[in-house]
């Protein structure tokens, strides 16, 4: 048979294999697919090439031909004269927030390895759109047993992370436990060594090493080794870490001692991330990070020590930025020295520390990696296929199998690695991304407290539990008797502006046009823990708004995508004072009557709130927290532990006075007599002592408050043996004091 005849009939028999005749698939066609794979002697560029995909799935690629038969359901990318590579990966990286996820996107970014905690803040999982991501934990940040370890390793697999960091208090022999059993669950590794040696761990197989000063610790005395290892992390110049660095930046780069560690990193397959991009605002005469598109939906106040906006510059004293800036560029010349010799790289920016910015900070790490001497394909496959060597995952390539991320180029990167940034078009798990309407959550300086920046309609039913919850299980779509109401709500989420802050918020509001009252609903928990679910937007929100009430909910400051950071009863407060300027901006809310209702933590955030307003007419309290110490000592500690110490700031140093601070119980002085109580408990809550409810009546009985006490007896932290009945108390005492302006009761002692 012809060969051309062959070449012909086999794409035709591929296509008649196709599973489904409903199935749709998308054709690029045209274009340079640039060859990532980092494999010097064979190097496959293909001019004029094609890529097919489904879903979330390329399905072939190859070269173009007008003769080679495509599915009838195909859309075409006309690709013509452009440049076609992976969607770009983000090594090490934070995504706070539905803004951060934009500005991933729109930089090219289709996947990132997530870190999160401390100076960082919470990774937001759930931004729509936005980048895939492999959530990063440490294991070995304390002094533990082998069997110890193993358990912190097993317990972050099991809560889903993909990637262990091993930490510097774990020895040789624990490095080579725990990287063995990652290998056996499926997660990757990552090396941030300190009592290992960083070629003990090339040998024992350690996936990638992460940070150009730490990876060079094998170059240090054993003394300063140890000292760093010890206290790895401070900003004191005189510290342990800041005389190593200073060390490293006076170090000859033909040091015998780093000319051995880049031999014994080359000799391994451990790929590096340097995350030089850390360091960024130090180089001399380095660009003003703000003037980048993307950045204008970026809040100075949402980054760590973020650039100064006017000058691109830290403001450090001119010690401070000495050190840095010599640091800077003595990792460029370190990192010259270890790629000569042979290393093997994977890009992260380091995001958000040191003023490192979600996206534009990936491109000044590709261009950093660039100027220590990597050509610009191997920068390419640095932040694309690399990760799938490392990791064993199947993104990163445009091969069959591999997810659909990709990104069409104007300008060919290979010729300059800035032309990274000039993207014609943005396919993230297979959808075209409009990345002019990522920038329409644009961070505006001057909008004052409680306005709407952005908002939009609200699926509840994208949750499983939520739709079961509605429709059941038994598959078909019939709302259960109970939930009929769902269809007279409209279900809204928002960002409105809090001190400087986009605040995520919920508001749920009768369809039937109409000027109505409002409850504020304050969620309980802590970051993620009790926050306002779907499933909660069902049932408490539309609940209320089902019977004549717009209903609005803060998730407080830096949770579900909202920035900076929750602080337990600190300035968080204002996140639900300054809903009450939004209302001006819901048309339905009457901003005359306006009702609370507050459970467990919310609770807490009702009182304070209540002493900073007037504005509201009833409230309702559930189950509340009045006294952080006698909370913390009914939980055996482990609000202390677990919530005080790691949300409100300065804990440790004012520990009793920011206590006292958060506790009701102490200021019911500052209440207003003007407002109704509804306090409600369970005398067999485990979460918050009914005592703490009770001193509360107590205290509202000697200050002349108005109130109702209810205990229900036996009853848990939720009420949940009362469901019904406490609804109907709920809406009677809101109907009461909102829809009837009742009267409040004579509190003077009269009667018989």
């Amino acid at each position: 048979m012809n060969h051309k005849l062959l070449f012909l009939l086999l794409p035709i028999l591929f296509w008649a294999c196709n599973p489904s005749e409903n199935t749709e698939f998308t054709l690029i066609k045209g274009g340079t697919i640039i060859d990532v794979s980092n494999a010097d002697d064979n190097i496959k560029d293909i001019v004029n090439g094609f890529i097919l995909f489904s879903g979330n799935e390329i399905i072939k690629k190859g070269a173009y031909d007008k003769n080679i038969v495509f599915p009838k359901n195909t859309k075409i990318i006309n690709a013509e004269g452009k440049f076609i590579i992976p969607g770009l990966i983000d090594g090490f990286a934070v995504q706070n927030n539905q803004f951060y996820a934009n500005a991933y996107l729109y930089s090219g970014i289709t996947t990132l390895i997530g870190v999160d905690g401390g100076r960082r803040g919470w990774f937001y999982p759930d931004a729509k759109p936005g980048p895939d991501f492999y959530m990063l934990e440490s294991v070995g940040d304390e002094v533990k047993s082998d069997s110890a370890h193993i358990n912190d390793l097993k317990e972050i697999y099991d809560e889903g992370y993909k990637i262990a960091l091993l930490k510097y208090k774990l020895n040789p022999a624990q490095v080579k436990l725990l990287n063995k059993e990652a290998k056996k669950l499926g997660m990757g590794t990552i090396g941030e060594l300190g009592y290992t040696s960083y070629a003990e761990g090339i040998k024992i197989g350690v996936d990638a090493f992460v940070h150009t000063t730490r990876y060079s610790l094998d170059i240090a005395p054993k003394e300063m080794r140890e000292a760093v290892a010890e206290e790895p992390f401070s900003n004191d110049l005189n510290s342990a870490k800041w005389k190593y660095y200073q060390y490293l930046y006076q170090l000859d780069t033909s040091d015998k001692s780093l000319i051995q560690h880049a031999e014994n990193i080359a000799s391994g397959n451990t790929y590096l991330m340097p995350t030089i991009s850390l360091l960024y605002g130090d180089f001399p005469e380095h660009k003003n990070l703000w003037d980048e598109d993307v950045a204008t939906i970026l809040n100075p106040k949402d980054i760590n020590n973020p650039l100064n906006t006017i000058t691109g510059n830290h403001d450090y004293s001119k010690e401070v930025q000495d050190n840095y800036t010599a640091m800077a560029l003595q990792e460029l010349k370190i990192e010259n020295v270890y790629q000569s010799t042979g290393a093997k790289y994977l890009a992260g920016s380091g995001t958000d520390v040191w003023g490192t910015m979600p996206g534009i900070s990936l491109h000044t790490e590709l261009e950093l990696l660039n100027k220590i001497g990597l050509e610009n394909r191997k920068v390419l496959a640095a932040a694309s296929s690399n990760f799938s060597d490392a990791f064993g995952w199947e993104t990163g390539r445009l091969e069959p199998g591999y997810e659909a991320d990709i990104l069409i180029l104007d300008k060919n990167p290979l010729l300059d690695i800035k032309n990274l940034k000039q993207i014609n078009t943005l396919i993230n798990n297979g959808q075209v991304i409009n990345r002019g309407d990522l920038l329409s959550l644009k961070y505006e300086e001057d909008i004052s407290d409680g306005e709407i920046i952005y908002k939009s309609e609200f699926d509840p039913f994208i949750d499983t539990v939520a739709y079961n919850l509605v429709y059941g299980l038994s598959g078909k779509k019939t709302i259960k008797k109970d939930f009929q109401f769902i269809n007279d709500v409209n279900m809204e989420e928002v960002y409105y502006m809090s001190d400087g802050y986009r605040v995520k918020a919920m508001i749920v509001s009768p369809k039937k046009e109409g000027k109505y009252p409002v409850v504020i609903y304050n969620r309980g928990g802590n970051r993620d823990f009790s926050k306002v679910y779907p499933k909660r937007v069902i049932d408490i929100l539309a609940r209320i708004a089902k019977d004549g009430y717009v209903v609005v909910a803060s998730q407080y400051r830096g949770v579900d995508g909202g920035e900076g950071q929750e602080e337990f009863g600190g300035d968080d407060v204002n996140d639900v004072l300054n809903l009450i300027p939004m209302l001006k901006n819901i048309p339905k809310a009457d901003q005359e009557r306006i009702g609370m209702y507050g459970k467990s933590r919310g609770g807490m955030m009702t009182y304070l709130t209540m002493m900073k307003t007037n504005e509201i007419k009833a409230v309702v309290v559930m189950g509340g927290v009045t006294d952080l110490t006698m909370a913390d000592d009914n939980r055996s500690g482990e609000m202390e532990k677990y919530v005080y110490s790691q949300l409100i700031p300065n804990y440790w140093q004012h520990k009793d006075s920011l206590l006292r601070q958060r506790s009701a119980i102490n200021y019911v002085d500052k209440l207003p007599k003007s407002t109704a109580f509804l306090l409600l408990h369970g005398t067999a809550d485990w979460r918050v002592s009914p005592k703490e409810t009770f001193n509360m009546a107590e205290a509202f009985q000697e200050h002349g408050i108005p109130y109702r006490l209810i205990m229900f007896e036996g009853a848990d932290h939720g009420l949940t043996e009362h469901k019904d009945e406490v609804n109907e108390m709920i809406m009677n005492w809101f109907d009461r004091y909102l829809k009837n302006d009742e009267a409040l009761p004579d509190l003077t002692p009269h009667g018989k």
